[in-house]
């Protein structure tokens, strides 16, 4: 296996950076487990491996991998403690969006931890689709990768400026907002469009001109809310016992 290059250090450090990510169109995927499972299940968006241990056979016959010692796996990692296996993937092809399809709806959701619960929740209970205000974390940044677990190659997702695309959908918009109706009490099959909004204001005011139906979760303790990973995970629960899933 190749060592690898400074000149190839200073390029995977440059992808730390949105921009270049995005230019390239290249998503940066740590850890073993990971890794290995994305490059077995979308073997063409493989870019290129970086490892600091042993190096499956089959990967390295197939892809373009690197030995590197522990420091220079320090060095192009995002994250404090560096993983053994680092790989660069192509960026998935975004499929044409769904006007037929339910869809999740995210507005400026800026915790990539957040973002990525959001997408691998969305993937257990059958999401096809979400759509993200354009304010909202980008889906291919490491730690949105990290914490969806593969699913954001898995769920398309697609960026636009919701107060523009939300009338165009001539469907009914559920959102979630504290003095809504309660989810439970809620036909799942009348929901297509469901909005979620951020983490700390909720759905702008601007947005909550294109709700229909206000939804909401009761609460019976003292929290001020809950969390909007843990929120979204309840209402695509009840979401997924409508019969059109």
């Amino acid at each position: 296996m190749e060592k690898i290059s400074l000149q190839k250090i200073k390029w995977i450090k440059s992808l730390h950076l949105k921009k270049n990510r995005e230019k390239e169109k290249l998503v940066l995927v740590e850890g073993f487990k990971l890794v290995s499972e994305l490059a077995s299940q979308y073997p063409l968006l493989v870019h290129s491996m970086y490892s600091s241990t042993e190096m499956d056979l089959d990967f390295e016959q197939r892809f373009d991998c690197f030995a590197c010692h522990t420091n220079e796996m320090e060095r192009i990692s995002q994250f404090n403690s560096a993983p053994t296996l680092i790989g660069i993937f192509h960026e998935p092809g975004l499929p044409i969006f769904n006007p037929n399809e339910r869809v999740l709806v995210l507005e400026n959701i800026q915790d990539p931890g957040n973002l990525g619960t959001i997408i691998r929740t969305a993937d257990w209970f059958g999401i096809k689709q979400i759509v993200c205000s354009e304010d909202t974390v980008n889906c291919y940044n490491s730690k949105v990768i990290q914490s969806s677990m593969g699913s954001a190659f898995r769920i398309p997702v697609f960026y636009k400026n919701l107060e523009d695309f939300l009338p165009k959908l001539n469907s009914t918009v559920h959102g979630a907002l504290l003095d809504g109706k309660n989810v439970a009490k809620v036909d799942p099959n009348e929901i297509k469009i469901l909005v979620m909004g951020n983490e700390g204001k909720g759905i702008s005011e601007s947005l909550q001109k294109h709700i229909n139906q206000a939804v909401t979760i009761p609460g019976y303790g003292q929290a001020e809310s809950l969390n909007v990973s843990i929120a979204t995970g309840i209402f695509l629960y009840h979401w997924s016992q409508s019969k059109t899933v």
